[in-house]
């Protein structure tokens, strides 16, 4: 199957080259991975993209860096220490993407579906005046 991102897209997000076969190999099984899921959901992604070129780019973009996370922690690993003579260091991931899945983000999921950022128990404001179409003057009192 054919993706939106390729190895260049991720190569680029990612800082460094990816070369060696085995790697280019693990970057495109992820990448149609990443459009399984978002195809999953956006039933109509080519007419979509079709439809607005931008859209392609945020698409790009939403696949590649969901397989830059996975490349830079595979493993899901949420701390690593390292340790020299006297000296250490700790790094800690974010917990919520740091578990080794492959995922898209919420905000990236905001991102491609056009959803606002409203919350539960949320109202929009909005007007719609009371009075009946016949009445123009409004209500009388």
């Amino acid at each position: 199957m054919t993706t939106f991102a390729n190895v260049s897209d991720v190569s680029t997000r990612l800082g460094r080259p990816i070369t060696s076969e085995a790697e280019v190999a693990q970057v495109n099984a992820w990448l149609s991975d990443a459009e399984a899921l978002i195809r999953g959901r956006i039933l109509d992604l080519d007419e979509r993209v079709a439809a607005a070129p931008a859209y392609e780019d945020a698409v790009v973009s939403v696949e590649a860096n969901a397989v830059v996370r996975k490349i830079q922690n595979p493993e899901g690993l949420r701390q690593t220490t390292r340790s020299v003579d006297d000296g250490s260091i700790t790094k800690t991931r974010d917990s919520v993407l740091s578990d080794g899945q492959l995922r898209i983000t919420d905000e990236e999921w905001a991102l491609l579906l056009g959803v606002d950022d409203v919350g539960a128990f949320s109202t929009r404001p909005g007007f719609e005046p009371d009075a009946p179409a016949f009445c123009p003057g409004g209500w009388f009192w």
